[in-house]
C-alpha cells in the first residue's frame, strides 16, 4: 500500500473503466463514456485535483490491483468530512475486493489525523461485493441516487377537474415561499432526523421564492382555486469529469413537496408524471434524483415513479474520543 503516484494513473483508469463496464450491465442508464480508459483517467485526475485530496494504491508485484481516492470537506453544512466520490474507488475483479478494506484503513487514518470523523463513500449499487466490504467497515446507507430513462414513458396523466397544473412564473414567488418549510420539517422528524441548522432558516423562504425567477430551474405547481397544493422542480445536471452517475441529456429533479392538507391525494404523483413528460419534450433523455433512505415516504414514492437506484451514499461516523481514548495514557 503506497500513496497514489502519477505513474499508475493509466493502470487505475483501466480498473475504473472495467468497473464501469460491470456497472453498466446492471445500470445501463449510467454514462457510457467512462467505459473508455481515457475518460476514466480524466475522472481520476479530477478526483485527485479536488482540494485536500489524497489517494492510495494497492500493488501486487508492481501490478496495481486497487486504488482509493478521497478529499476532505470542511464547511458549515458537512462539518469536517471525508469523501470518496464517484470515481474514487476501483479494484481488480480477479484480485478481489479485500484490498479496498486495507486502502480504507490507510485513507481513514489520514483523515483522522486531520480530525475528520465523518466518512462518506459514493459507491455503485451494482457491486454487492464492494458494498459488502463497506458494510463490513461499519458504513451504512444514507442516501439513494437514482436515474430514470425517459424513452419508455407511458401516457401522461390528466389533471382532474378543478385542478390546475402549470409552470411557475415570477408571480409565484409567494407560493413557493409558503411551501419552503415542507421538506425540511419532514426531514427533521423520525426516522430521518436530518438536521436543519437555525442559521439557514431565516433565508429559506426567500431562497424558494427566488426559484420563480431563476432561469436555470423549471418549477411546476399543482393548484386548486389558486392555492398551491404541490411543487416540483428540475435543473440541468452538470456532467462533470468525475461524475460517473450523470449521463448526457440529464435533468436533476428536486424540490418535491405537497402541502399537508393535500397529502395522500395523488397530486405529487400527477406532478411527477407530468414533469417526466415535460423534461423529455425539452430534450432530456434521463432524469436523476436522490433521497434519504430513512425518509420512508420518499424511499417508497420515487421507485414507484420509475427511478432506479444507481449509487449509494454510505456514511460512517467515528467516535471522536479516539483522539485521546487510545491507550496513550498507558505508554
Amino acid at each position: 500500500l503506497v500513496p497514489f503516484q502519477d505513474e499508475y494513473l493509466a493502470a487505475a483508469a483501466r480498473l475504473l473503466a472495467q468497473r464501469h463496464r460491470r456497472d453498466l450491465v446492471i445500470s445501463p442508464e449510467l454514462p457510457e463514456r467512462f467505459e473508455q480508459a481515457e475518460a476514466s483517467a480524466t475522472a481520476i485526475s479530477a478526483a485527485l485535483a479536488r482540494e485536500n485530496a489524497a489517494g492510495f494504491i494497492a500493488l501486487d508485484d508492481d501490478r496495481l490491483v486497487a486504488y482509493l481516492i478521497g478529499d476532505m470537506v470542511i464547511d458549515s453544512v458537512w462539518g469536517r468530512s471525508g469523501w470518496v466520490r464517484w470515481a474514487g474507488c476501483a479494484y481488480d475483479a480477479e484480485a478481489g475486493v479485500e484490498n479496498v478494506r486495507d486502502l480504507y484503513a490507510a485513507l481513514g487514518a489520514h483523515w483522522v489525523e486531520f480530525g475528520i470523523f465523518y466518512h462518506v463513500i459514493l459507491t455503485p449499487v451494482s457491486d454487492p461485493a464492494l458494498i459488502g466490504a463497506w458494510f463490513s467497515l461499519s458504513f451504512g446507507v444514507e442516501q439513494i441516487h437514482a436515474l430514470q430513462d425517459l424513452t419508455s414513458l407511458g401516457r401522461a396523466r390528466q389533471a382532474p377537474a378543478g385542478i390546475e397544473l402549470r409552470q411557475a412564473g415570477p408571480a409565484d414567488g409567494p407560493h413557493l415561499a409558503e411551501m419552503s418549510g415542507i421538506i425540511w420539517r419532514k426531514q427533521v422528524q423520525a426516522p430521518v432526523w436530518a438536521v436543519m441548522m437555525p442559521e439557514y432558516l431565516a433565508g429559506r423562504a426567500a431562497a424558494w421564492a427566488e426559484l420563480a425567477t431563476d432561469d436555470e430551474v423549471t418549477v411546476w405547481l399543482v393548484l386548486r382555486d389558486g392555492q398551491p397544493l404541490a411543487v416540483q422542480a428540475y435543473w440541468p445536471t452538470e456532467a462533470d469529469d468525475d461524475n460517473l452517475m450523470a449521463p448526457e441529456k440529464c435533468a436533476h429533479m428536486s424540490v418535491a413537496a405537497t402541502v399537508r392538507e393535500a397529502q395522500g391525494q395523488g397530486f405529487n404523483t400527477l406532478l411527477s408524471d407530468h414533469i417526466l413528460h415535460e423534461t423529455r419534450a425539452a430534450g432530456y433523455r434521463y432524469v436523476e434524483t436522490d433521497w434519504r433512505s430513512t425518509n420512508l415516504l420518499a424511499s417508497r414514492f420515487w421507485p414507484q415513479r420509475g427511478y432506479r437506484p444507481v449509487f449509494y451514499r454510505l456514511v460512517r461516523r467515528l467516535d471522536e474520543r479516539i483522539t485521546w481514548a487510545n491507550g496513550a495514557a498507558a505508554d
